[in-house]
C-alpha cells in the first residue's frame, strides 16, 4: 500500500514529548476520528508551536499505512481560541473536554457530532465569562453521555416505577428532590427511602434543560450555589464512569 498525503479539519487536543524528544499531537476531526502524528521541528519551529491544543485548523498529513506512521506536514489555522487563557476556569474547562473525548475514543466513535459540540463549547467558552463557562461545560458534559447513550432516564425512579417530575408539576411532585443512586445507577424519588445524591426540586427540570437547549441557552442558565454543588457532584461522577477511570483534570480543580 503507497504511502500517501491527507488533509481534513481537526481540533487539537493534547500534545505532548516521546522519548526521543519528537513532539506527538492528539487531533480530534469528523473523518478519520482520534489520530496521533509527530510533529517535527525544533523549538522554534512554527509548525511545532502552532500545533498546540484547542486549536482548530485543516491539517495536512504524510501517512504511511503500512508503518502506521502520520506525520503533520503543513496546517492552516480556523480557529485558535486564544480567550482561553484569559482565565484558568476556561482553560481547566477545556481540558476537562479534551480528556474526556481522548479516553472514551470520541464518545464511542461519535467523532462528527462531538466535533461540533466541543467547538461549540470552546467558542463560548473563548469569549465568555467564568460563570457561563461553568454552565456551559456541564450541559456539554451531561450532553455526551447522551451520546454515549449512558445518561440515566430523567422520568422515572429506577426503583419503582413512579414518575419523577410530571411536565408542569415538577416542583411540587419533587418537593424533597429526587436521589441518583449509584447502585442502581439511576435516579429514585425519595419516597424509595435509599440513600444518593439528592439534586433538590429543582435537579431534574434543570438536567431537562441541559438535554434539551442549546449550549449556548445553557450557557445563559442561573442556579443556586447548592444546586450548582449537587449537579457538578453528579455529572463529574458520571463523566469519570463514562471514562472508565479518574480524570486527571478533575483531581487538579
Amino acid at each position: 500500500m503507497p504511502d500517501r498525503n491527507e488533509s481534513f479539519d481537526a481540533l487539537f487536543l493534547r500534545s505532548k514529548d516521546s522519548p526521543s524528544g519528537d513532539r506527538i499531537a492528539t487531533m480530534l476531526c469528523a473523518e478519520e476520528g482520534i489520530i496521533d502524528a509527530f510533529v517535527f521541528g525544533g523549538s522554534r519551529s512554527s509548525l511545532r508551536s502552532s500545533a498546540s491544543p484547542f486549536v482548530f485548523a485543516r491539517v495536512f498529513v504524510y501517512a504511511d499505512p503500512v508503518k502506521h506512521y502520520r506525520k503533520l506536514s503543513d496546517m492552516a489555522i480556523i480557529e485558535s481560541f486564544t480567550g482561553l487563557r484569559d482565565s484558568y476556569a476556561k482553560l481547566w474547562s477545556a481540558s476537562l473536554i479534551a480528556e474526556l473525548i481522548i479516553k472514551t475514543s470520541g464518545c464511542g466513535g461519535e467523532y462528527a457530532e462531538v466535533l461540533d459540540l466541543s467547538l461549540q463549547a470552546l467558542r463560548i467558552f473563548d469569549g465568555g465569562k467564568d460563570d457561563a463557562v461553568e454552565m456551559t461545560l456541564l450541559a456539554y458534559l451531561w450532553k455526551s453521555l447522551a451520546i454515549m447513550g449512558l445518561q440515566p432516564d430523567l422520568e422515572h425512579c429506577a426503583h419503582c416505577g413512579k414518575v419523577l417530575a410530571p411536565t408542569g408539576s415538577e416542583l411540587s411532585s419533587l418537593r424533597e428532590g429526587a436521589l441518583y443512586s449509584p447502585a442502581r445507577d439511576g435516579f429514585i424519588c425519595a419516597s424509595c427511602g435509599e440513600e444518593g445524591l439528592n439534586l433538590g426540586a429543582g435537579g431534574i427540570p434543570r438536567l431537562r434543560a441541559f438535554s434539551t437547549r442549546s449550549l449556548a441557552e445553557c450557557a445563559e442558565i442561573k442556579v443556586r450555589d447548592d444546586e450548582l454543588s449537587s449537579l457538578k457532584a453528579l455529572i463529574y461522577y458520571m463523566a469519570q464512569k463514562a471514562a472508565e477511570g479518574s480524570l486527571l483534570t478533575l483531581s487538579a480543580q
